[in-house]
Order: C-alpha cells, then sequence, then structure tokens
C-alpha cells in the first residue's frame, strides 16, 4: 500500500495526471492511502478488524451494517460495503486488498456517480476534479471551504510528486481461495438482500414472497421484479417501501431474525 502504486493503478485505468491528482488527494484525507483503515470511531485495530473480516468472524452482515468507514475511499453505505464485500470474497481476496478497491472505485465512478467521472475526464482543474470528488463521491461531514482547499493542498503535492511518471505497481500477492465447501454467499440467516445480489438465501426471500401472495420469481436472482415486489409487500406491512429485504421485512415475512 502506497502512493507510488495507488498512482501506477488509477493511470492503467486511463485517468489523466490532474484526475489521479484529484482522486488521491481525497485518498489521503479519508485513509492516509491504507487500504485497510476503518474509522477511528470502531475502536477496532486496522489490522483486527481487516483479519476478522477475512476469515469470516466478523460477519457479512455486520460489515455492511457497522457504518464504520473502510478503506481507501471509507466506504460506509452499507450497498457500498455489500459491493466491495462480495467483490473480494468472490475473486478470493483480502477485504483489503488494493487493486480489488480501486477497480470498485472505478466501477462506483462510471456507474452510480457518473457525473464525477464525467468531471474527472472532462479536462477541468484540480480544484474542480477535487471538489467534485469530495462533494460527490466521499460527501463528508465536513464540506466547508477550508476542507476543500485542505484536499485541494493535498492532491496539489501528489501531482508534483508524480505528473509525468508510471511506476510499476506492487506484485499481487497470490490469491487465497476459500476452503471447499465454505459458501461465499450463505443461505441461513439471511443477508440483507438488495438488488443485483444473487444467493439461494435471495430464492428463500423469492419463495417467502410466494407464500404470501406475492407473484415473484423462483431465480435466486434479485432482479426489478423482485423489488417491485418486496416493496409491494413492504407498503401492505407498514413498513419503508425501500425495496430491501433486511430484518423488519424478513420478520414480517415471519422470519425470526
Amino acid at each position: 500500500m502506497s502512493k507510488s502504486s495507488i498512482w501506477a493503478r488509477l493511470k492503467a485505468k486511463g485517468f489523466s495526471d490532474t484526475a489521479c491528482a484529484a482522486i488521491m488527494g481525497n485518498m489521503q484525507h479519508e485513509s492516509a492511502f491504507r487500504s485497510n483503515n476503518v474509522e477511528d470511531r470502531s475502536g477496532i485495530q486496522d489490522e483486527v478488524y481487516t483479519a476478522q473480516v477475512d476469515n469470516g468472524s466478523y460477519s457479512r452482515q455486520r460489515f455492511l451494517s457497522d457504518a464504520y468507514g473502510y478503506g481507501l475511499c471509507q466506504w460506509t453505505y452499507y450497498t457500498r460495503k455489500i459491493a466491495l464485500y462480495d467483490l473480494v470474497k468472490q475473486r478470493g481476496v483480502s477485504v483489503a486488498d488494493e487493486q480489488t478497491q480501486i477497480d470498485l472505485l472505478c466501477q462506483e465512478l462510471q456507474t452510480d456517480y457518473r457525473s464525477v467521472y464525467d468531471v474527472l475526464v472532462s479536462g477541468a482543474s484540480l480544484y474542480d476534479m477535487t471538489a467534485k470528488f469530495m462533494r460527490s463521491f466521499e460527501n463528508p461531514a465536513d464540506q466547508s471551504a477550508g476542507a476543500i482547499n485542505g484536499r485541494v493542498n493535498a492532491a496539489q503535492a501528489i501531482y508534483n510528486e508524480f505528473a509525468g511518471t508510471t511506476p510499476e505497481p506492487a506484485p499481487e500477492p497470490s490469491p487465497q481461495l476459500p476452503e471447499p465447501d465454505t459458501p461465499t454467499t450463505p443461505f441461513w440467516p439471511p443477508r440483507m438482500l438488495c438488488e443485483g445480489m444473487v444467493g439461494a438465501d435471495v430464492a428463500a426471500l423469492q419463495g417467502l414472497l410466494l407464500a404470501h401472495g406475492c407473484n415473484a420469481p423462483l431465480s435466486g436472482t434479485f432482479d426489478n421484479k423482485t423489488k417491485a415486489m418486496v416493496m409491494a409487500f413492504q407498503g401492505e406491512n407498514g413498513l419503508a417501501t425501500d425495496g430491501i429485504a433486511g430484518p423488519m421485512t424478513f420478520r414480517a415475512l415471519g422470519v425470526n431474525v
């Protein structure tokens, strides 16, 4: 984990020197470039938290719902932590894997944060790129002019250090694959489920919806139709219609969670 390897990985994604510096100026303030960094208010050491998530003693459900920022960009919101957790488990690497976190960052920029991506590739100034990334992608509590200037100054220092260079990234460690018969998507108790997820617990949710009169598919994939069925069931049972099957929704479906 180092500035030079992060710079090289972002350059390999096609970002300009200015865009790389803008992203990294924000990373410096979020995590000090530590991909294993967990938010200080957790009270847990970075190494301990990471090891527990990796070995499963800190469960997927707990990881996505603890509301602690984690990683280079301090992913905090549960749907974003779901994406990080599932991606590292799919690849068989640590949740602190630097390359995977940067891959997720780029994936988010090109989908859910397209307006940020458009600014990063627009040729805008370093100030505008850094401020846009801070306000829209990181969205910290402190969005004052002083906070923006602090990140811009960090971005400028990174630009001065690396612009015009393409250092080689550190070699990737060999992936640690899960042991045979170790499930990567647990069946029960169910996870918090939302659109785009797949697994046996999604199929179980769909079966429960069918049992309660909803015309849900039994595909094991949380698609648009499944989300609509969840929202309809939530509305009929006085729950928030967010289309996310969490503990309250499962309890309404008769599951003891």
